[in-house]
């Protein structure tokens, strides 16, 4: 609590002015944590047109966040997720990846993905000598080549029409 106090300038004790227990300093910690990261994220998705894949831009939006804040990331990551709390903030975040996937089961994999190579590479989990750049540039590049083959697949499927021009059909 005293280095969070120093950092926005403030004596450790005057925190407790402004909130009950450790637990509730804490979690809106997490929950800014949250919402900065979700607009990175966001800023990512919205990078358009770009060569790269949207779930591309949004995982190494995701690692240089991360890195950008790597304190504030092994913290939230050892923290219980305020699930309870702001709901529609994790629900917009979880939005995010499926936009950028395009399937939810898909979203949740690369999120996942993401989420544990940075974890484990802050974490010094990986053996020395591994080379997480390309690792992680690999994981991509299989979920792009996934996403790709789904996207050519429903293609096919609605006679290349996409999915909202055929429902479209469907409900006329």
């Amino acid at each position: 609590m005293r280095r969070l106090a120093q950092e926005i300038g403030i004596q450790a004790p005057s925190l407790y002015k402004h909130f009950a227990d450790k637990s509730e300093i804490t979690t809106a910690v997490h929950i800014d944590y949250l919402i900065d990261h979700r607009d990175a994220l966001q800023a990512a998705l919205d990078r358009h047109p770009s060569p790269d894949h949207a779930i591309v831009r949004m995982a190494y939006a995701f690692r240089e966040f991360a890195g950008q804040n790597r304190s504030l990331h092994l913290f939230s990551t050892t923290m219980p997720y305020p699930r309870d709390q702001v709901p529609e903030l994790l629900r917009s975040i979880r939005l995010l990846w499926l936009k950028a996937a395009g399937d939810e089961n898909l979203a949740t994999a690369i999120w996942s993905f993401t989420s544990g190579m940075v974890s484990m590479d802050f974490s010094d989990r990986f053996p020395p000598g591994t080379d997480t750049d390309g690792a992680f540039a690999a994981g991509l590049d299989a979920f792009v080549d996934h996403a790709d083959g789904r996207e050519a697949q429903g293609a096919a499927r609605t006679g290349g029409r996409g999915f909202r021009a055929s429902i479209g059909k469907v409900s006329q």
